[in-house]
């Protein structure tokens, strides 16, 4: 990936602003299989996935075809995509996995700004237009990209903070980068391992205020939208919402969960007073992972292991 040339006076302030910006993270989980090094960088892909609340990223062994590496970070008192990028760069300054050239860094972005067109339909000097029509983004502030469906014949047009973007190309120079949002990860992932039936089915990914929603039929994807909720009440009234304009009955169906919920969290109990069956996700099929991911609920994480399974 080409950059322009940054003056060295440019660079000089940006690292003094940063010298000022205040710490807003904490690792809350940190997992690394003992057979790892950072030598092993040139054959591991790293899969990051970013939000308003977290950081978050794998290192994937690719010859041994095995997750290796994960980190968990927590974003306090972050209110900005721009302030994602900030503690993106100070996190990276510290943490050596930030400072390795890959073989394939991989990016997932979480935000509302995206939609899905038909193949034939696109036209890529019309992406901004297309994207205006589902999602308030700015566009002198976010970068508008792309991602192409191979398996939908659909384009998932999106946008990402700039200053985010462009930490992450400052960060990852000289590596093959790609950038994707939240939505094609998932679509991937669910696409990959749910069977094809005549049944339709719903799915739900689940992070701190936002819950991303996909019905799958027989024909396959048939609906992806993300929903901001404040309280639990919001959060199973898009979910029933839903469930009711796609035709589908609460009191016969089930809905597959993954993401930040627990069994005993009042959102997994709100969903089980509504639902007739809630059932967390698996991690993806056709992957390994290091036996230290053992410990780890097998819904957590699922946007991280699903980036492998984008083209």
């Amino acid at each position: 990936m080409q950059q322009g040339a940054t003056p060295a006076n440019a660079y000089t302030r940006r690292q003094d602003t940063l010298d000022t910006i205040n710490t807003h993270y904490r690792l809350s989980h940190q997992i690394e299989d003992e057979a790892f090094s950072l030598q092993q960088a040139d054959q591991c892909n790293l899969y990051m996935a970013l939000s308003q609340k977290a950081i978050r990223f794998a290192v994937f062994n690719s010859e041994r075809n095995k997750f290796v590496v994960l980190e968990d970070y927590e974003l306090i008192t972050v209110f900005s995509p721009m302030q994602v990028g900030e503690q993106l760069r100070l996190i990276a300054r510290e943490n050596p996995l930030l400072q390795q050239r890959w073989n394939l860094v991989r990016v997932s972005v979480s935000n509302q700004h995206f939609t899905l067109v038909p193949e034939t339909l696109y036209d890529p000097s019309h992406q901004q237009d297309y994207l205006r029509l589902h999602s308030d983004f700015n566009p002198q502030q976010d970068t508008v990209l792309s991602y192409r469906h191979s398996g939908l014949e659909a384009m998932n047009i999106f946008a990402v903070d700039g200053s985010t973007y462009k930490a992450l190309q400052d960060i990852f120079p000289e590596t093959n980068l790609q950038v994707v949002h939240l939505t094609s990860s998932l679509i991937r992932s669910i696409l990959h391992q749910v069977p094809r039936s005549n049944q339709r089915s719903m799915y739900a990914f689940v992070e701190r205020n936002y819950v991303s929603l996909l019905v799958v039929g027989p024909a396959g994807l048939e609906f992806c939208n993300i929903f901001h909720y404040v309280s639990p009440e919001d959060f199973i009234y898009y979910i029933i919402f839903i469930m009711q304009e796609q035709k589908m009955d609460p009191e016969q169906e089930t809905i597959t969960v993954w993401g930040d919920i627990t069994h005993d969290s009042t959102l997994f109990n709100i969903l089980q007073r509504y639902i007739r069956q809630v059932r967390l996700g698996k991690k993806p099929a056709d992957i390994t992972y290091s036996y230290k991911f053992n410990d780890l609920f097998e819904h957590r994480y699922f946007e991280l292991y699903s980036l492998h399974l984008c083209e």
